[in-house]
């Protein structure tokens, strides 16, 4: 009898193959590359960075089953009488042992993506008459003039423009059955030990970025009728809710 293989195990063999990973990321049935872009948008503010199309992904480096280790601190204060007319205080930190976090999967990948400028240049500057100050805390006698400021439009989208290279990490969890409140749970408590362990989120030209990195999560594929009764869909509209991206694979 043929041995039956979990559903996490199967996942990490699959991925070893490169194109297996880049089938996750952009799936063939996903022409427009919406995962991609959802899991961009997770990272890069798209008030900030507006993506028009994601050209390509390509994967730097992948990693199984990576630690995470969640910052976790003891306070505490201990007192003595030098002598019982004096007091002493001092406050100690003690580390704890914090909870460890495992993520299944983690990707550094890099992806080409086509951009259109956000916010237009000043264009001008108009000043009000002096008028007298009356915000809080104004003196008497104090006056302000007020500015307006006006932007022009931004210039229009350029198709044929190059394409800009965007640094993406992504970090995928493998769940072995549905349930939508373990998993929100699990990518939520992932999520806040990755940010808190990784450096302050670097700096582009479209801003700071929203996270350290873009969270995936795997289920088993769901069929029509699916004891659940629910749909691939709903289930990706609940974890975008959240702004986690869901995936569905076959069982390996």
């Amino acid at each position: 009898m043929a041995a039956t293989i979990p559903f996490t195990d199967g996942l990490m063999l699959r991925y070893l193959q490169p194109g297996n990973v880049e089938a996750l990321l952009s799936p063939g049935a996903d022409p427009e590359r919406k995962r991609l872009r959802s899991l961009l948008v997770s990272v890069y503010d798209p008030a900030l960075l507006d993506i028009r199309s994601v050209e390509s992904v390509k994967v730097d480096h992948k990693e199984f089953q990576t630690a995470v280790h969640a910052t976790l601190a003891v306070h505490g204060s201990w007192d003595k009488s030098i002598p019982s007319t004096e007091q002493a205080r001092a406050t100690v930190e003690i580390p704890a042992t914090p909870p460890v976090h495992w993520i299944d999967m983690s990707l550094d990948t890099m992806v080409s993506v086509k951009t259109a400028p956000v916010g237009g240049a000043l264009a001008s500057v108009d000043a009000d008459p002096w008028v007298a100050a009356d915000g809080a805390g104004a003196r008497p006698g104090e006056f302000e003039r007020p500015y307006r400021l006006q932007y022009a439009d931004p210039p229009p989208f350029e198709p044929t423009a190059p394409a800009r290279n965007l640094a993406l990490r992504v970090s995928a969890l493998f769940f072995d059955r549905l349930d939508l409140a373990d998993a929100l749970r699990r990518l939520s408590e992932a999520k806040r030990a990755v940010d808190a362990a990784s450096p302050q989120s670097e700096v582009h030209d479209g801003g700071t970025r929203l996270a350290s990195s873009a969270w995936l999560a795997v289920f088993p594929a769901l069929t029509p009728d699916d004891p659940s009764q629910t749909t691939e869909q709903l289930v990706g509209d609940l974890l975008a809710t959240q702004g986690f991206v869901a995936a569905f694979e076959a069982a390996p």
